[in-house]
């Protein structure tokens, strides 16, 4: 727990010292990293935040460059500053696939399918937490349940689907709640919550702890059911196991969802740019793997290097050919990926003429399934 503290308290001081720049524009080079890092990612007390300050944080420190940490609580707040040039990297949840595809909240008017890749892909475990003195042993046992609905954040409700799905349930079977992610900590204090989602090792899941016992919801039924339920719901998911998160005693484990939470640009942006901070990253790795539970996830070996449905950007390409981390497959798949970006543009463009505004997400998705094939 004081490893994860330490590491937001560390993040935070990075973002503040730097709020009084306005975008990522100023003071960037034409070529290479930018001068200033201006990441966005999830709110204090996140284990995604931690990451993100530990990771920029680091680099900073062995190079002239600086940082600034944009945090929100919903997927449009995280890309919204990208998509404007105040930001040049977003750590996301899975709205970074979202607006590739221009699905949810990114089929409007002022989104449509976005141009976005990969910068890096290091993957973290998910989880429902409850009370220790819950009822609640089983995902079976959530119905009923008060259960989180994260507002603006279809990236976590559509993992909180698949995890009702692998219980045999449905948002009918739940009282849901509508709530911002980093409420969820003091809701489930209050009683507002019976159940709440984070990555395993945020640090508000520590002070939680502190507050009373606590443990998590386990996926250890790994039958072809349960697990083609979670599959159909989040198919960017896989059941794995974590350890050494709140609550979990010395040599404990669970089973949760494991997946990627990528540092994202836009495919405009400077190959030579994101090339130099992909090679900052694997640079100052021994620095920051150990900060918190999840920047080991950040090396090399551990992180994804194979595209499954946003392709990676040109410049993190050549890195990986570099380190002998990029296979016939993976540039296959970013091919077929790009290619189908290509199409989703280009059919936007015709689509959003003759559209009915007030029902775009649901005519896109027909839109798509009659004219793109699926990967």
């Amino acid at each position: 727990m004081r490893k994860m503290l330490r590491t937001v308290a560390l993040g935070l001081a990075v973002g503040l010292s730097l709020t009084a720049c306005a975008s990522a524009g100023g003071g960037e080079e034409a070529d290479g990293m930018p001068q200033q890092l201006v990441w966005t990612t999830y709110g204090l007390g996140t284990s995604t935040y931690a990451d993100v300050a530990a990771v920029s944080e680091a680099i900073t420190r062995s190079t002239s460059h600086t940082a600034r940490i944009i945090t929100a609580d919903t997927a449009i707040g995280r890309m919204g500053p990208l998509k404007q040039g105040k930001a040049n990297m977003a750590r996301t949840g899975n709205e970074y696939i979202y607006a590739f595809e221009a699905d949810y909240e990114f089929a409007s008017e002022e989104w449509g399918p976005q141009d976005v890749r990969l910068a890096w892909a290091p993957v973290a475990p998910h989880g429902l937490m409850v009370r220790d003195s819950s009822e609640i042993k089983s995902y079976e046992d959530l119905k009923g349940a008060k259960f989180p609905r994260i507002t603006a954040n279809p990236s976590v409700n559509n993992s909180l689907t698949a995890m009702l799905a692998y219980g045999g349930l449905t948002w009918d079977d739940v009282e849901p709640v509508e709530i911002s992610y980093s409420e969820q900590t003091d809701a489930v204090k209050s009683g507002q919550l019976d159940v709440l989602f984070q990555q395993a090792y945020g640090a508000s899941l520590y002070e939680l702890e502190s507050a009373f016992p606590v443990r998590w919801l386990s996926m250890d039924d790994d039958s072809p059911e349960k697990v083609a339920a979670v599959k159909e719901n989040a198919p960017y998911a896989e059941i794995g196991d974590f350890a050494g998160a709140a609550g979990q005693k010395e040599g404990e484990s669970a089973r949760g969802l494991i997946y990627t939470l990528p540092l994202i640009t836009y495919a405009d942006a400077s190959e030579s740019g994101v090339y130099e901070t992909a090679q900052a990253i694997h640079d100052n790795y021994d620095k920051f793997k150990d900060a918190t539970a999840t920047t080991e996830n950040w090396g090399l070996e551990q992180a994804n290097t194979v595209p499954t449905t946003v392709p990676f950007h040109a410049g993190t390409v050549k890195f990986l050919k570099e380190n002998n981390a990029w296979s016939d497959e993976a540039a296959q798949k970013n091919e077929a990926l790009i290619e189908r970006g290509e199409k989703l543009r280009s059919g936007w463009e015709g689509f959003i003429d003759s559209a009915h505004k007030d029902n775009l997400a649901e005519e896109w998705s027909t839109w798509k399934k009659a004219n793109l094939s699926t990967m």
